[in-house]
C-alpha cells in the first residue's frame, strides 16, 4: 500500500487503512467463529503489526474526547510529527512494558468518587491497537442481551429490548432483580483474564499489572482493569458474557449494559434464591460478588431505574390485557432530570459574563445530547417542562445581567420568532449569524428500532450494519445542519469511509470555498471528520486530491 508508506500524517490514504483494519476484523471473526481459533490468532496477530493497525490506534487516541489529558508522563501527541513517530514506535512490541495509570477520583451521579485510570498515550494506542483485533472475538462470544460498549449498539437498545419484554401482554416475569456487583471493575480475577481472554498473555500482563501513581506513590494492581483504559470494556463484556444463557436455562431473562444488568422472574422468591445462587457462582469464579446491599427485587407496579430510564406498570382497567393490569411506561429517571436542570444553571452562571452566543452553543451542546439519549421513551412532557425551566433560568440571567432593563425590552432583544414560538433564545456570532437555543420541546419522539442480535464482523450482516449506520445519522447532537449533512451521507465519511458518530470532532468542509464563490448549501457542503477535513485542506497528494475530486469532495 503506497499511501501507507508516506512520511507525512496528513497523506495518508484513511480509506485504505479503514478498510484494511476492517477486512482483518471480518477475518479474524470469520475464523473464530467456526472454531478456527489458530488462524484467529495469526489473522489478530497481522493486525497488530500492520501499519493499519498502528495509524488506526494513533487516530483513534489523539482524536476521541481524552486526547489532551496525558497520564504519568504528561505527553500528548498533537503534532502530525509526533504521531508518526508514535506509529513507528508501535512496530516493535517484544520488550513491552506498560507505564503505570494515572488514577483520578471523579464524582460519581448518586455521590462518593470513582477512580479512573488514565495510561500514556503510548499506553492508550497500544492498548486500542490490541483492542480492535480483540473485539471480533468477543463479538462472537458476545450474550445477545448484552448491550454496552459494543459496535452499533447502545443503552437505547437495552432500554427498548425491556420495554417490548416488560409490555408484551403475554410476559408473565412480572418480577424484577435489580443486579449491582461490587466494586466490579476495581475486583476482577487476573487469575481469570490471564486464562479466558484469547490474546497475548505477554501484553495482557502488562496491562493488567501497570500500577497506578495516587500522590506521587506507585501502587500495584493485583486485580481489576482500570476504568479509562481503552481495552477495559472488551475486557469486562469478556467476564459477564455467558451468565445470560446460564439464567435463561433457569427459566429468567436478563439485559446488560456493561456491568449494570437487570434480571426478569415470574416470582421473587426464584429471584432470591436460584437467580442471585447462579449469579453469585458466576461471579465469584471471576472474583467478584453481589453488593448484596445494593441487589434488590420490586414489580413493574412498583417499578425500577435502569440506565437512567424509569420503568413502571401503571395501572388502567381500560388497557389491561392478558397479564398486563395497565400500561407500562419507559420515562426519564427524575433524579437524571434533576441533573440536567443543575447543570443547566451552572452552565448559565458560568457564562454570566461571556458573549450570549457562547452560552447558547454550550447550552445546546448539553440539551441535544440529553435529548438524543431519551428521545425514544415517553418524553414528551419531561421535554416541554425542561424547556419551560431552561427559559425561566434565562429570562432570570438577563435580568442580572441587564439590570434596568425593562423585561420587555430584553425580549424584543434577546428572543425572536421561529415556527410560531414567539420565545426562543437566541444570539448572533461575530460573523452576524444567528445561532437559537435549541428546542427540547419540539423533539418528535421517535421509538428506536430494535434489531436482531448481530456479529458487526461477519459478512452477512452487512446490510444490518449499514442500516444501523444510516438510522444513527439523524443524532441530535449534530446542529440541524450537520444533521442533514450526516444523513444524506447514511453516517459515513466521504473521506476515509468511516463512521461519523464515534466521537470524533466533525465539520463541515466546502466543496467550493467562499472565496472562490461556495454558497452554505448542502449542495456545496460535506461532512467530514476534523483529521480528514485538515487533509483536504493541507493535503498535497496528487493521488488523494484526484480521489476526492471524483468523489465530488473538491
Amino acid at each position: 500500500m503506497n499511501s501507507q508508506k508516506s512520511t507525512y500524517y496528513r497523506d495518508f490514504n484513511w480509506r485504505t487503512v479503514h478498510e484494511t483494519v476492517l477486512k482483518l476484523q471480518q477475518e479474524i471473526a470469520a475464523a473464530y467463529n467456526v472454531g478456527d481459533l489458530k488462524k484467529a490468532a495469526s489473522l489478530a496477530e497481522q493486525l497488530t503489526r500492520s501499519f493499519a493497525g498502528r495509524a488506526y490506534a494513533v487516530r483513534k487516541v489523539t482524536t476521541n474526547e481524552g486526547k489532551l489529558t496525558p497520564g504519568i508522563d504528561g505527553e500528548t501527541w498533537e503534532k502530525p510529527e509526533e504521531k508518526m513517530k508514535a506509529i513507528e514506535s508501535l512496530k516493535e512490541l517484544s520488550n513491552y512494558r506498560a507505564n503505570p495509570v494515572r488514577r483520578v477520583l471523579i464524582d460519581k451521579p448518586n455521590g462518593g468518587k470513582r477512580p479512573l485510570g488514565i495510561p500514556t498515550m503510548r499506553d492508550r494506542a497500544i492498548q486500542t491497537l490490541f483492542n480492535l483485533a480483540l473485539l471480533p472475538i468477543a463479538e462472537c462470544r458476545a450474550d445477545t442481551r448484552s448491550f454496552g460498549f459494543r459496535p452499533l449498539l447502545g443503552a437505547r437498545d437495552a432500554v427498548t429490548y425491556t420495554h417490548l419484554v416488560l409490555g408484551n401482554i403475554t410476559n408473565t416475569r412480572r418480577w424484577i432483580l435489580e443486579a449491582d456487583i461490587e466494586k466490579f471493575f476495581d475486583r476482577i480475577s487476573h487469575e481469570w483474564l490471564m486464562e479466558n481472554i484469547p490474546r497475548k498473555k505477554d501484553i495482557l500482563h502488562q496491562f493488567l499489572k501497570a500500577g497506578f501513581m495516587e500522590n506521587n506513590n506507585l501502587q500495584e494492581t493485583n486485580q481489576g482493569t482500570p476504568q479509562g483504559g481503552a481495552i477495559s470494556p472488551t475486557l469486562a463484556n469478556l467476564t459477564l458474557d455467558g451468565l445470560q444463557p446460564l439464567l435463561g436455562e433457569a427459566g429468567f431473562l436478563m439485559v446488560r449494559y456493561a456491568d449494570d444488568f437487570v434480571v426478569f422472574g415470574k416470582t421473587e422468591e426464584a429471584l432470591n434464591g436460584e437467580a442471585r445462587r447462579i449469579i453469585r457462582d458466576f461471579l465469584k469464579e471471576r472474583g467478584l460478588n453481589l453488593n448484596e446491599e445494593k441487589t434488590k427485587t420490586t414489580t413493574l407496579q412498583a417499578g425500577f431505574t435502569f440506565l437512567g430510564f424509569t420503568f413502571r406498570e401503571y395501572p388502567d382497567v381500560k388497557r389491561a390485557k392478558g397479564t398486563k393490569q395497565g400500561i407500562f411506561l419507559a420515562t426519564p429517571q427524575k433524579e437524571k432530570v434533576q441533573g440536567l436542570l443543575m447543570k443547566t444553571k451552572k452552565v448559565i452562571r458560568e457564562h454570566k459574563s461571556m458573549p450570549l452566543h457562547l452560552l447558547i452553543i454550550s447550552l445546546n451542546y448539553l440539551l441535544r445530547g440529553w435529548a438524543e439519549y431519551y428521545k425514544g421513551v415517553t418524553s414528551k412532557k419531561v421535554f416541554s417542562k425542561v424547556g419551560w425551566v431552561v427559559y425561566q433560568q434565562i429570562i432570570a440571567y438577563l435580568k442580572r445581567r441587564f439590570r434596568g432593563v425593562p423585561i420587555r425590552e430584553l425580549i424584543k432583544r434577546h428572543f425572536m420568532k421561529v415556527k410560531g414560538n414567539n420565545w426562543v433564545f437566541f444570539a448572533k456570532d461575530p460573523d452576524g449569524k444567528e445561532i437559537t437555543l435549541f428546542q427540547m420541546g419540539w423533539v418528535e419522539i421517535k421509538r428506536h428500532f430494535m434489531t436482531r442480535p448481530f456479529n458487526p464482523f461477519l459478512p452477512e450482516n452487512k446490510s444490518l450494519v449499514e442500516k444501523r449506520t444510516k438510522s444513527g445519522a439523524g443524532s441530535l447532537t449534530l446542529s440541524k445542519e450537520k444533521m442533514k449533512l450526516c444523513m444524506k451521507q447514511k453516517g459515513i465519511c466521504p473521506v476515509c469511509s468511516g463512521k461519523l458518530l464515534t466521537g470524533e470532532q466533525l465539520e463541515s468542509h466546502h466543496r467550493i470555498s467562499k472565496k472562490e464563490g461556495g454558497k452554505e448549501t448542502l449542495g456545496n457542503l460535506r461532512l467530514l471528520h476534523r483529521t480528514c477535513h485538515l487533509q483536504v485542506t493541507h493535503s498535497n497528494s496528487e493521488v488523494l486530491r484526484a480521489e476526492w475530486k471524483d468523489k465530488h469532495i473538491l
